[in-house]
């Protein structure tokens, strides 16, 4: 096996351990891969004043791409993100908010 297979083979999307009080539980989220990230934000573009608006499916399917369980599978699939867009919004815009706050910050990556 090569470095190219080690390195195809290698998990290095980071995780964390999320609490999400409106739903009484502890989530994982998972940092996204190039192909999921682009799936949920390779459409936005920025008006003229720079400002980018996000729809209430963006929102929903970047959860559903970054929430997994103990082996790093989706809990969501793409057929659950009209019904997960319809859930509380403080769980959904906490979720949101931590997916697209991965990968920490390099001082923290010394720090560990």
């Amino acid at each position: 096996m090569g470095l190219s297979q080690d390195l195809l083979d290698c998990n290095d999307l980071r995780t964390k351990e999320v609490e999400v009080p409106q739903w009484d539980t502890t989530l994982t989220i998972q940092e996204l891969g190039l192909q999921e990230h682009m799936q949920a934000f390779g459409s936005i573009k920025p008006d003229d004043d720079g400002n980018v608006t996000l729809d209430y499916l963006d929102i929903a399917q970047t959860v559903a791409f970054g929430v997994v369980d103990e082996k790093g599978e989706r809990v969501f699939s793409d057929e659950d993100v009209p019904k997960l867009a319809r859930k509380n919004q403080k769980a959904l815009m906490l979720l949101y908010t931590a997916i697209t706050s991965l990968p920490i910050s390099v001082e923290d990556e010394v720090k560990n």
